[in-house]
């Protein structure tokens, strides 16, 4: 199973956000991201450089004047499986 482990990098300092994430999904706000249990999490955040071989995804903020905290999404069901894997 390839998941990955999600670090947001502020001033060369890596913070992890989230573990055994199998998905990241772009929004308009930044990017979605969503773990193997579909707990989920959008971060107003870019893709900074992805390791497929260690599971190892690392982002960073879109600008310096955000704050912060990432919003929590809640998870909305309508019967589907929308897995991609």
């Amino acid at each position: 199973m390839c998941l990955a482990t999600v670090y947001i990098e502020d001033d060369g300092q890596r913070e992890e956000v989230m573990q055994d994430v199998a998905w990241i999904k772009p929004e308009s706000s930044g990017l979605q991201l969503i773990n193997f249990l579909g707990e989920s999490r959008l971060l107003q955040a870019r893709i900074k450089s992805v390791d497929l071989v260690d599971g190892l995804i690392v982002l960073e903020r879109m600008t310096a004047d955000l704050p912060q905290n990432d919003i929590q999404l809640e998870e909305e069901s309508d019967g589907r499986n929308d897995s991609y894997i």
